[in-house]
């Protein structure tokens, strides 16, 4: 019989982080993470205006409380889209969309 060498169980955080890159599913979660984190992102003035509705692919969509804050938000999203691959590069967040709510 061919058995093979116990080993000791590795930290479930470590086996969950191989599973989901096995499963290519990383860059996904990380992207859900990072939309999650929109407010921090954005800062409390935009925040109190807009809110992460979620992804479309590679791309997060944000609502907005009005039809001047869309605007705004547009000649902002260079900033805040380069704060937020900075801050969260592995999450491979594309682009921004601004939808009135």
């Amino acid at each position: 019989m061919n058995m093979k060498p116990w080993r000791r169980p590795g930290k479930i955080g470590d086996i969950l982080q191989q599973a989901l890159e096995s499963w290519d599913l990383g860059p996904k979660l990380r992207r859900y993470e990072a939309a999650a984190r929109w407010e921090e992102i954005a800062g409390p003035q935009i925040a109190a205006k807009s809110r992460s509705k979620g992804m479309q692919g590679d791309v997060l969509v944000i609502e907005v409380d009005h039809p001047a804050w869309v605007q705004e938000l547009n000649l902002m999203k260079e900033l805040l889209l380069r704060k937020l691959q900075t801050e969260h590069p592995r999450a491979r967040i594309r682009d921004l969309r601004f939808i009135l709510k």
